[in-house]
């Protein structure tokens, strides 16, 4: 999820001589309103970005397809649906308001129960479903703003502001922004998910740390692995240690001989501390003496979601320094040449 200075709100309207007088208003409010003409528009928006929109705002007599006739009926039945079902899916419900400048009387009874979720005492106090454009814009503003204040994901995002800065400044991949969210909700909001369901997610951590090394590898900090990142390897190089392949019955060979350490004292540990803690199925059992086999560990702690939580940290405490670093380093052949390859043959690198 990207950061955004103002609250965002997906609009489905077709009535271009109000578009812009509301996005207006709503700006001041702390809102910014993105209008599509039809719920295929909308939609699309918001499967492509789900984790971008904190509210869902319908204008009742609006178009399902792009070649559609206005039908308030049709409209709201196929959107509400939609709705419900990306909710189930991603797992996050995103409150959605009717506004209408219209007649109601077709509107109220499309207007499913769901809503009473976030709004119910909206419909007690006014013993209306909808919003009204005449009168009730500033307050359906104001109500967005409390709704989503309060979501947990916007309130990691206000707490960890300089991480997510971090991550878009770096061009760290979006994959990486979505997957530290799920991770530090629960640090925060431990009521949001069972504890046995975040440690499912060890995996996303994994997913972090091979994202900020591939974006290190743009920059020549790191060599290009190709499509599989050698996480191990990548955390040897950055504390100063020869990357090496151990052979059974055999002499180990130095594969990268590092030339000067990159990381500060206090994360060398901390970065190949988490190499060996995430593998890259963090459910199999590794023959690797230095894994950690993690379904066994948990059980060893009744459950405890500390490792997890305190890895999450970690990875925050390692975007902002990369962010730092990377301010005075973006040259990339001045960065490759703090570490040699000396055998090749054991890399799959990118050609």
């Amino acid at each position: 999820m990207k950061h955004y200075d103002l609250i965002q709100v997906l609009w489905v309207e077709d009535d271009k001589s109000i578009i812009n007088q509301l996005k207006k208003n709503a700006f001041y409010s702390g809102l910014q309103l993105v209008a599509y003409p039809c719920w295929d528009d909308a939609k699309e928006a918001l499967e492509s970005d789900y984790d971008r929109w904190s509210a869902i705002i319908l204008d009742a007599k609006c178009k399902h397809h792009r070649d559609s006739a206005d039908s308030a009926i049709v409209f709201l039945r196929e959107a509400l649906k939609d709705i419900s079902v990306l909710a189930e899916k991603k797992d996050r419900v995103i409150p959605w308001y009717v506004l209408t400048g219209g007649d109601t009387s077709e509107i109220s009874d499309s207007i499913n129960d769901e809503r009473e979720k976030w709004d119910k005492d909206w419909t007690d106090s006014t013993n209306k479903k909808y919003y009204s454009k005449n009168t009730d814009t500033e307050m359906l503003y104001n109500r967005i703003r409390y709704h989503a204040n309060v979501s947990p994901r916007l309130q990691i995002h206000k707490l960890y502001q300089k991480v997510f800065d971090a991550i878009v400044e770096c061009g760290i991949d979006d994959e990486a922004c979505n997957n530290i969210e799920d991770l530090l909700v629960p640090i925060h909001f431990p009521e949001e998910i069972e504890n046995k369901d975040f440690n499912d997610k060890f995996k996303k951590a994994r997913i972090i740390l091979e994202n900020i090394f591939r974006n290190m590898s743009t920059y020549g900090i790191l060599p290009d692995w190709g499509k599989n990142i050698n996480v191990r390897w990548s955390s040897c190089i950055l504390s100063g240690k020869p990357a090496v392949k151990y052979i059974k019955d055999g002499d180990d060979i130095v594969v990268i001989e590092a030339k000067e350490p990159i990381l500060p004292v206090a994360l060398y540990d901390v970065v190949r501390l988490m190499a060996n803690i995430l593998p890259a199925d963090v459910h199999a059992k590794s023959s690797d003496a230095n894994s950690v086999n993690l379904p066994d560990y948990i059980n060893s702690v009744d459950g405890s979601t500390y490792l997890l939580k305190s890895i999450a940290l970690q990875l925050c405490d390692l975007i902002l320094w990369y962010r730092n670093y990377l301010r005075d380093h973006k040259d990339k052949e001045q960065n490759a040449l703090k570490y040699e390859i000396k055998e090749p043959k054991y890399l799959n690198l990118r050609k």
